[in-house]
């Protein structure tokens, strides 16, 4: 059976072309934005799936059991054979790619699974301040309804919630440990990128240009940055929240309409602005801050050296 497998994944690998590079995360650090920026260019290929998390589903124990994760448990790609089909409308394009954000945080086995199945992907990473990014994941679950706890609160469960087995996103701590999971792929792969939160906040032409040189695709492609994705925030008002985001009859007769006067991409733009707007994110208090200031200094310090970057900005 398993030589069976082996000659499937062989002949699937043949006939498709499958990534040769990856953004392994780390989540809530603008991997999103990222992935359709990257999209658009027009010699990049992305996966029309943006986190397949095909890697992760090799070695992860299902069901995860945190509010919401059979949802979003129900979008993972678990079959090599459904992975492979999210490229099969690959034509020429230069670079192909996905947006899998736990392949960071899961390195030890994500790492051995990419090799098996992908071989030599280059790898892009990109980093957020692990404090904003943490209280940028718990705002992710408040804004989808899932998160019930105060921030506090929330950080004091993390390790029961790591043992009940809930998905990721929930480790609002936990994977804002970067040292060991970067340290592991600059180890284990030849080309390795990796950036920053604020370089993509800041001057994302310039990262942009960065990245397309390092895929090896037209440097001098412009694009507009102006668009915001995956914002996380509380709804002020919820009710419009859920309409924007979930499917019902009013929403697709009024996306049917709208459709005659916009493309896909612009009413997807539309969307992403409008549910910005509905969001505000109540500050982090001061001494859950310095708290987790100090959680993770030796870690960023670490991080620092590793990546030859000025970090201390992140524990100001």
């Amino acid at each position: 059976m398993k030589s069976e497998n082996v000659r499937l994944e062989n002949t699937i690998s043949r006939e498709i072309k499958l990534p040769n590079f990856l953004i392994v995360g780390a989540a809530k650090s603008g991997t999103t934005a990222l992935y359709y920026f990257l999209k658009a260019h027009p010699e990049i290929y992305m996966s029309p799936v943006k986190e397949p998390k095909f890697i992760t589903s090799n070695f992860l124990k299902y069901p995860f059991n945190g509010p919401g994760d059979y949802e979003i448990e129900k979008k993972i790609i678990k079959r090599f054979e459904d992975y492979c089909l999210l490229f099969k409308k690959v034509t020429l394009e230069k670079a192909i790619g996905e947006a899998s954000a736990d392949n960071l945080y899961y390195y030890e086995d994500s790492i051995h699974y990419i090799k098996k199945f992908l071989r030599e992907p280059k790898i892009i990473i990109i980093l957020r301040n692990p404090v904003e990014r943490a209280y940028s994941a718990y705002l992710h679950l408040v804004r989808d309804g899932r998160e019930r706890l105060s921030f506090e609160e929330a950080l004091e469960r993390e390790e029961e919630r790591m043992k009940k087995n809930w998905e990721f996103i929930w480790f609002y701590k936990d994977v804002g440990f970067y040292y060991a999971q970067v340290k592991a792929y600059l180890n284990s792969f030849e080309k390795v990128k990796v950036c920053l939160y604020e370089d993509l906040q800041n001057a994302p032409s310039t990262l942009l240009k960065e990245i397309y040189t390092f895929l090896e695709v037209d440097p001098n492609f412009v694009q507009d940055t102006s668009a915001k994705y995956n914002i996380s925030g509380v709804p002020l008002s919820r009710r419009f929240h859920n309409f924007l985001i979930n499917s019902n009859p009013l929403k697709e007769k009024t996306k049917s309409l709208l459709n005659i006067f916009f493309t896909e991409e612009q009413l997807g733009r539309m969307v992403e602005f409008l549910k910005v707007k509905n969001l505000y994110k109540p500050r982090i208090k001061k001494e859950t801050r310095e708290y987790l200031k100090k959680l993770y200094r030796e870690d960023i310090l670490k991080l620092q050296e590793l990546i030859n970057r000025d970090l201390r900005h992140w524990l100001e």
